[in-house]
């Protein structure tokens, strides 16, 4: 790890003549969010406050401030300053924001995923960026609160707070901007505000496993049905072609909604509710290919599917589905 390095800031003395000051500023830095949402799966769109206490004999207006170096859209950022005010040997002031970062979650363990979305800031002016370092304005908020820095009026959507914390992170660019005699391979300690985020699981279970339920159970209702005894058989108006016509058209209801999951996490790999849909899929294609191969057996019960009118089809059939998610869901999760 190489060390950070330190260039001269320039500051206003006591006879206000510009001094160099050579040592690490530290600026206290805290938050409150007031409002926080999702407008894609990599985009999150924040609103608060955001405040800084600078030492007083250092000047404000060329190293206070800060931005946002992973926001979307710059021209759609506010940073406007609230208030600035003078007290205890530094100068504190406040600046309400709103800003839509892109950031890359981890989707895979969806519905019971959690991701940490962060605020990543940077000193305002870019050429003091080794000279600066924000720390956490612990004394701002309660210290034994594990969620702090949120309106509490806050809405979530789908997702609930489980923590905020503040963090360092050391980031590596491969460049040195362009500064001459800078070295390429610097490491810059940057500061994150953190929340850690925990989806609402109710929302999914709702919008993807009970239509899946749905399906599952309109299938074995229809394998139920399936028979070779000519009298059920006509009682229930059985006929192979409307049986797979039925298939098809469940596996279609699937698909669709398949679809709209995917278009959720178009930039993500397979999730875990996806392999639901898998599932789904090869049980309704195995039955399409059991009500054939039934309809196409011989009469005297050699075969397994014809054994006592499909019995052994019927009696697995919840079994093997629910093994077959039990193992998805240990290898996955």
């Amino acid at each position: 790890m190489t060390q950070m390095k330190w260039k001269p800031i320039l500051r206003r003395g006591a006879e206000g003549t510009k001094t160099n000051l050579t040592r690490p500023l530290r600026y206290q830095q805290g938050f409150f969010i007031q409002s926080i949402a999702f407008q894609s799966p990599n985009e999150i769109n924040f609103t608060g406050i955001i405040w800084q206490k600078i030492p007083l004999d250092v000047n404000d207006s060329i190293v206070g401030g800060f931005d946002f170096p992973e926001q979307v859209n710059s021209g759609s950022t506010v940073i406007k300053e609230l208030y600035s005010y003078e007290q205890a040997g530094s100068k504190l002031k406040g600046w309400y924001f709103d800003t839509t970062v892109r950031q890359v979650f981890d989707y895979t363990k969806y519905p019971f995923d959690y991701v940490t979305a962060w605020l990543r800031l940077w000193p305002k002016n870019f050429n003091y960026d080794d000279d600066i370092l924000f720390v956490p304005d612990f004394d701002a908020y309660d210290p034994t609160d594990q969620i702090f820095g949120l309106d509490e009026d806050i809405v979530y959507g789908e997702w609930n707070i489980e923590e905020t914390f503040f963090s360092y992170h050391e980031n590596k660019y491969n460049t040195n901007f362009g500064y001459t005699g800078e070295s390429t391979e610097d490491r810059y300690h940057e500061f994150y505000i953190n929340l850690g985020l925990k989806r609402d699981i109710i929302d999914a279970i709702i919008l993807n496993l009970i239509p899946l339920f749905v399906v599952a159970l309109l299938l074995f209702v229809l394998m139920m049905t399936v028979t070779n005894n000519k009298d059920l058989s006509n009682k229930f108006v059985f006929n192979t072609s409307g049986a797979i016509a039925t298939c098809s058209a469940l596996f279609f209801i699937v698909l669709l909604a398949h679809i709209q999951v995917r278009q959720q996490f178009l930039d993500s790999p397979i999730v875990y509710i996806e392999y639901f849909y898998l599932i789904m899929y090869i049980f309704i294609v195995l039955c399409a290919f059991n009500f054939y191969a039934l309809s196409m057996g011989n009469e005297n019960g050699s075969n397994l599917i014809l054994y006592r009118d499909n019995l052994i089809s019927k009696v697995a059939f919840w079994p093997l589905l629910l093994w077959m998610i039990a193992l998805a869901t240990i290898c996955f999760l």
